[in-house]
């Protein structure tokens, strides 16, 4: 697991940094669906949008009104909330 990164800022809940993205399976205005190097990760919120995403990096940013973030446990699948 030492060349996996993956990394998460988020600031007054309306601006989230991430790094480490794979892949981005959904994306609408309240949910954000996406795999990171360390498992699945699901974003919910109002006013989503992502306003940069760079696949060869593995680097976005997020905006809007963040409510809750959500992990998948990359070995057991179960989701585990950071925060809600």
């Amino acid at each position: 697991m030492a060349d996996k990164a993956h990394s998460l800022t988020l600031t007054d809940r309306a601006a989230m940094s991430l790094t480490g993205v794979t892949d981005v399976k959904e994306f609408s205005d309240n949910k954000i669906t996406l795999k990171t190097e360390l498992g699945g990760l699901l974003i919910r919120g109002k006013k989503l949008n992502m306003s940069h995403l760079d696949t060869d990096t593995g680097v976005l940013s997020v905006s809007g009104e963040i409510d809750m973030i959500k992990y998948t446990s990359s070995q057991s699948g179960a989701l585990e909330g950071l925060f809600k």
